[in-house]
C-alpha cells in the first residue's frame, strides 16, 4: 500500500492492490489514515456494490438503509426513495447529525457522472480545531447546538410551508456539543448545514456564530475537493469532517453509490466527559 498526500492538511490518495484492499489485509492501517487525513481516495477501483460492502466490512458496520447497505445517490425519484432530501447535500453536512451517534464513515463509488460540477468536498474540521486561538476554543467549549432535517431544508425550499416543517419535524434531531472531544485525543468543530441553532443564545448571536465559524473552517487550507472520474472510490471520517457535493444541474443523471457505517462514539460534553467514557 502506497500514500500521496493530495493537501498537506487533507486528502490522501491511497494506491492499493485490490485483493488487499477488499481482504481487509491493510484496514488498521487505512483506519489510522482515515482519522489523520480525513479523505482517502482509490482510483478506479469500479467497485461492484458487493465488493464495496466487503471493505466496508473490515473497518466497520455498514449501515441497512431498506433492504441494502449500498444507497443510490441520485436527484431522479425514479432511481433513489431519498432524492428529495439529496438537494441538502449541496451544503456542509455531516452524515447521522440528527442521531445520538453519528455514523463513523461514508463512502462513495462513482457510476454517473455529471456533466458540469459535482465534484464532492471533504473539510478537516479538526485541522480548523486544532489552529484556532486557545480564547476562541475556551469560548466555544461546552457550547449545545441543535442539529436537524429542518436546517438544510430550510435552504433546499425557502418557501416552506407548515406541513412541510410538519414532515421535517418528524423525523430525529438531536443536541451535539459544537466541540467534539474524541476518545483518540483530537478534537473537532461539529458544524454544517445541520446546525438550527446554539442553545441559550440569541438567535441573531447564533446565526453570527454558526456562519463565522463556517466560513473559517472551510478556507481553501482545509478543504481536499475531488475531481471525480467514473470508477473512483472515496471514502472519509465523517466525525472529524464535514463534507458536501458541489451544484450539478438538478436534471442531471449522475449516481454515486454509498454506504455508511454505524458510528461507535457518542459525542460527548468536554474532555471530563471522554476521560471517564
Amino acid at each position: 500500500m502506497k500514500t500521496i498526500d493530495m493537501k498537506s492538511l487533507v486528502g490522501t490518495e491511497v494506491v492499493i492492490d485490490r485483493d488487499d484492499f477488499l481482504s481487509g489485509k491493510y484496514s488498521k492501517e487505512i483506519e489510522h489514515l482515515l482519522v489523520e487525513r480525513s479523505a482517502l481516495v482509490f482510483r478506479e477501483m469500479h467497485l461492484t456494490k458487493e465488493e464495496q460492502l466487503q471493505f466496508a466490512a473490515t473497518i466497520g458496520s455498514p449501515i441497512a438503509f431498506g433492504d441494502s447497505a449500498v444507497s443510490n445517490i441520485s436527484l431522479d425519484p425514479e432511481v433513489s426513495t431519498s432524492a428529495e432530501y439529496t438537494r441538502g447535500a449541496f451544503y456542509w453536512h455531516i452524515d447521522g447529525a440528527n442521531d445520538a451517534v453519528p455514523a463513523k464513515a461514508t463512502m462513495l463509488t462513482a457510476k454517473k457522472l455529471s456533466d458540469e460540477g459535482g465534484d464532492t468536498l471533504i473539510c478537516n474540521t479538526y485541522a480548523a480545531y486544532a489552529d484556532l486561538p486557545e480564547d476562541e476554543k475556551a469560548r466555544l467549549d461546552g457550547l449545545m447546538v441543535r442539529h436537524a432535517l429542518e436546517a438544510t431544508q430550510r435552504m433546499v425550499r425557502p418557501d416552506y410551508s407548515a406541513k412541510d416543517l410538519e414532515i421535517w419535524r418528524s423525523r430525529s434531531s438531536q443536541t451535539h456539543p459544537l466541540v467534539w472531544h474524541h476518545k483518540h485525543g483530537g478534537s473537532s468543530l461539529l458544524i454544517g448545514g445541520t446546525a438550527l441553532y446554539v442553545h441559550d443564545m440569541s438567535f441573531e448571536d447564533s446565526s453570527m456564530l454558526l456562519a463565522r465559524l463556517m466560513d473559517y473552517a472551510t478556507q481553501e487550507k482545509y478543504v481536499y475537493r475531488h475531481k471525480w472520474t467514473v470508477g473512483d472510490f472515496l471514502l472519509w471520517d465523517n466525525t472529524g469532517t464535514i463534507h458536501r457535493a458541489d451544484f450539478y444541474p438538478l436534471d442531471s443523471d449522475r449516481l454515486m453509490h454509498r454506504t455508511t457505517l454505524h458510528g461507535e462514539e457518542p459525542v460527548t460534553v468536554g474532555r471530563m466527559a471522554v476521560s471517564n467514557a
